[in-house]
């Protein structure tokens, strides 16, 4: 078992898709980009893909993809199918790298744990590899314009078991989740906090992720949401069977686009709900949560009104509340 896990990623039998392209890309094209990290001190990588028909005023589904362990966004953004399914149904197609290529995206827990970490990896690396996901997520929503209720995950892999430890930890982000042969190590109790359709796909030929460590879970997650789907190919493997099957991504794209809200071009995204805030001084009023940057949050009344202030103003509950709506929102990068 030990050694078929180092084959994770197909780091090596994707060597051919190591090229990269330029830091800026046009529409229609693959972009290796990069931001800085504050937390772990450098730039991290990842990759992004902008349909050519994207437009501003008409908001974009997008899938946040994670890949293997040993690999990197440029290998698994490049699996047959991807982009062009993406091309054709006008998603916006993210890649983070989740840190390095062995974070694990936090489903190790939070410390540096996991097969593959190396001695020079940071003590705090699950932590690092979960919240670069959620700083991508939070660019590219900031940068596009993203239907807000049709954003999904799905990796292979490392990125399967991230897939399903982020479909639970921020549940409300997700409208379908898709872990491709995953790497998923924890306990089975996780798909009660799923709240969104899942499909698991998984070959019976599989000697890296072996189809008995998928089986089981898979009985759990049928018996938990009747929206789940199980699909098992036969004489799948770990490698091809994913990264060299474009009709594969057409079934999984099929999936995800039977969730989520369809928004047309001009259409508004549904607003947060109102809540009662209340400030240190006992003031009320009622609004809803616009944006949030820093120690401040800017929230507007049902007659749009907007009102840009200090967190610290806020009461506890209130506080609380807005560092939740960040979280499960991923606004800030």
């Amino acid at each position: 078992m030990k050694g078929a896990l180092t084959l994770f990623a197909c780091g090596l039998v994707l060597a051919s898709c190591t090229g990269l392209l330029p830091a800026q890309g046009d529409l229609g094209e693959i972009q290796k980009r990069s931001y800085s990290f504050k937390e772990a001190g450098k730039d991290i990588e990842y990759a992004l893909y902008v349909p050519s028909g994207y437009k501003k005023a008409k908001p974009a589904p997008l899938l946040v993809l994670l890949h293997g362990l040993g690999s990197n966004p440029q290998q698994v953004i490049r699996y047959q199918g991807v982009t062009e399914e993406a091309e054709e149904r006008g998603y916006i197609v993210v890649a983070p790298f989740g840190y390095n290529e062995r974070g694990w995206y936090g489903s190790q827990g939070k410390g540096k744990r996991g097969f593959g970490v190396r001695a020079g990896d940071p003590e705090n690396l699950g932590e690092l590899s979960e919240k670069d996901v959620l700083n991508v997520l939070g660019i590219v929503r900031k940068e596009f314009n993203v239907n807000s209720s049709r954003i999904y995950l799905a990796g292979h892999s490392m990125g399967g078991g991230g897939t399903i430890h982020l479909g639970a930890a921020y549940s409300d982000i997700w409208a379908a989740l898709v872990p491709m042969s995953p790497a998923y190590m924890g306990s089975h109790d996780i798909l009660e906090e799923i709240k969104a359709p899942m499909m698991v796909v998984t070959g019976d030929k599989d000697t890296t992720v072996p189809v008995q460590m998928v089986r089981p879970f898979a009985r759990r997650m049928k018996e938990t949401n009747s929206k789940h789907v199980y699909k098992e190919i036969a004489g799948g493997n770990h490698g091809t069977t994913f990264y060299r099957n474009p009709k594969l991504m057409t079934e999984v794209f099929d999936f995800l686009d039977g969730y989520g809200l369809q928004v047309e071009e001009g259409d508004a995204l549904p607003q947060e709900p109102l809540r009662i805030f209340t400030n240190k001084s006992g003031r009320k009023i009622e609004a809803r949560i616009v944006s949030s940057e820093g120690t401040k949050v800017t929230i507007a009344r049902k007659d749009g009104k907007a009102f840009t202030i200090a967190l610290s103003s806020l009461s506890e509950a209130d506080q609380d509340y807005i560092q939740t709506w960040i979280a499960e929102s991923a606004t800030e990068p």
